[in-house]
């Protein structure tokens, strides 16, 4: 039996300012609506240096951050202006000048479901949660069930290179192509338009190498290529490198060399894969493997395994170069942040862990690359207990790269109206309503962990009213109800439709798609 779709509504809000993907939503909308953790993006806002406050209507001020009243309004002051008071609903983010150096390394890494990324020293993990040692709030107990992955970090990656910064990002090449360019801003680097680069070279790279990143877009379909292992930061295709190129769906690698003065180039194998970045988060990570031993290149985003690439060009590994670029290929803003090379242990998530199994069953992986599935009991003095259909293991941790948690007993905690996501100086993510602020302790609450003290100096940046628009309306140059910006709108909700469909299963006959377009 087939079902046939042939006309789908959309109905489009396109306000005079915001972004269109904000007040986008396919009807009938979902039975259940969660607010979201994820603040809106703001794309080619001006660089402002120092302590600052943005609020949501785009206005911007600078000056110093002196806590908190008993009513919740941020308390501001600057020497030409009297103190002030701003009403949380009025709140879009706040920018601290922190050391970074107040920041202490930790063995593992904790990935959750709300997408909270938390650091610490693992002590023990039982059917109640895992306790970690961290610098930046002391003991912690996560819930379990709010998390997916976990990186125990006995057998950490050699850190090669982690940013950028205010500091380093000095060390970068920018090669703009006239008004179009990269600008590093809040600790990462924005572009405003195609064929910008920005790249940088590092001393050594072993002949394993990982490098991550998180991309981000305004909006519709990006496009991106990344230069790897170059000798020339200027182009993704006028040196010795590895070229990269990711668009919403698909993927290419290349690999270009210079022989006798002229240009060469091989794509690798297989010819390309399919895959999607998360269009709805507009924003994705994504990871690069090489081992040049092996002549391999394996892609991973958003943790799944997208495709392994082999190299057949017959051209010398010793070849290649030590740097890396970003090039942008779309009009769309995007925006590249927390860059990390590691030396590559050459383990890999497997391509099944999407499936029944890994929907059900906790999933262990080996620095050795072997992995299998069962019930993870739990993790005491250094020992994993993990059971299988046959039996009940125990496994010294200092043998496993990572762990999955079942997909199926994971829970997305509801989270306050009032909560806030925070970014430490480590770049740690962490979200919650704050209790007080005072005496340079932070009290903050969340489902996660429940009730923690933290230490001030290690917050860096702060969001707030998540899931709210953001409103650049007062520092863009152009009317954001242009008819590009429509264009825009249209081809986002198109997308979306269409995404929405395949997702539904259905099979689609000549669809016809018919957009209510109101003006606020």
């Amino acid at each position: 039996m087939k079902t046939t779709l042939s006309i789908l509504f959309i109905s489009i809000l396109l306000p005079t300012l915001g972004s269109a993907r904000e007040l986008i939503r396919i009807v009938p909308p979902p039975a259940i609506e969660r607010p979201s953790t994820e603040p809106s993006l703001v794309f080619n806002s001006p660089k402002v240096d120092g302590e600052h406050v943005r609020l949501l209507d785009g206005s911007i001020f600078k000056g110093e951050f002196k806590g908190f009243n008993e009513n919740g309004e941020l308390l501001w002051e600057h020497p030409g202006v009297s103190p002030i008071a701003i009403q949380p609903a009025a709140l879009a983010k706040l920018t601290l000048t922190r050391n970074a150096e107040t920041a202490k390394n930790h063995s593992s890494v904790a990935h959750l479901i709300n997408g909270d990324r938390l650091t610490g020293d693992l002590k023990k993990l039982d059917d109640k949660g895992l306790m970690i040692n961290t610098w930046y709030a002391g003991a912690l107990t996560i819930n379990r069930h709010t998390i997916q992955a976990l990186t125990p970090g006995i057998i950490g990656g050699e850190s090669l290179y982690a940013g950028p910064t205010a500091e380093d990002q000095k060390s970068w090449k920018y090669t703009n192509n006239g008004s179009y360019k990269w600008t590093f801003k809040d600790g990462g680097f924005q572009s405003n338009g195609s064929s910008a680069n920005v790249g940088r070279m590092v001393k050594d790279i072993p002949k394993n190498v990982k490098m991550e990143f998180e991309y981000q877009w305004q909006s519709g379909s990006p496009s991106l290529y990344i230069s790897l292992l170059s000798d020339n930061l200027t182009s993704y295709s006028a040196g010795n490198c590895y070229s990269i190129r990711i668009s919403s769906t698909s993927m290419y690698v290349y690999r270009y060399s210079r022989i006798n003065g002229g240009l060469s180039s091989s794509r690798l194998t297989p010819s390309s894969v399919s895959h999607r970045l998360n269009r709805t988060r507009l924003r994705s990570q994504v990871a690069l493997c090489v081992d040049t031993t092996k002549k391999t290149l394996a892609v991973i985003v958003d943790g799944k395994l997208v495709g392994t690439f082999r190299d057949n060009s017959g051209r010398d590994m010793d070849a290649l170069g030590k740097g890396f670029a970003f090039h942008s290929r779309s009009s769309i803003p995007a925006r590249i942040s927390n860059v990390r090379l590691t030396k590559w242990d050459g383990g890999l998530p497997s391509g099944g862990t999407t499936s029944s199994v890994a929907l059900k069953q906790d999933y262990v992986k080996f620095n050795n690359d072997d992995s299998f599935s069962g019930n993870l009991v739990g993790i005491t003095d250094g020992t994993l207990k993990f059971k299988t259909e046959f039996a009940e293991l125990p496994i010294p941790l200092n043998t496993v790269s990572q762990l999955h948690f079942a997909k199926e007993r994971q829970k997305n905690p509801a989270i306050s109206a009032k909560a806030i996501r925070a970014t430490l100086v480590d770049d740690i993510k962490v979200s919650g309503t704050i209790k007080a602020w005072k005496g340079g302790e932070v009290t903050l609450a969340s489902p996660v962990f429940g009730e923690a003290t933290f230490k001030a100096d290690a917050f860096k940046i702060i969001e707030f009213n998540l899931g709210k628009p953001r409103n650049s309306a007062s520092i863009n140059t152009k009317p954001q109800n242009s008819v590009i910006d429509r264009a825009h709108a249209i081809r986002a909700a198109q997308v979306g439709a269409a995404e929405a469909v395949r997702d539904l299963g259905l099979r689609v006959q000549k669809p016809g798609i018919r957009l209510n377009i109101q003006r606020r």
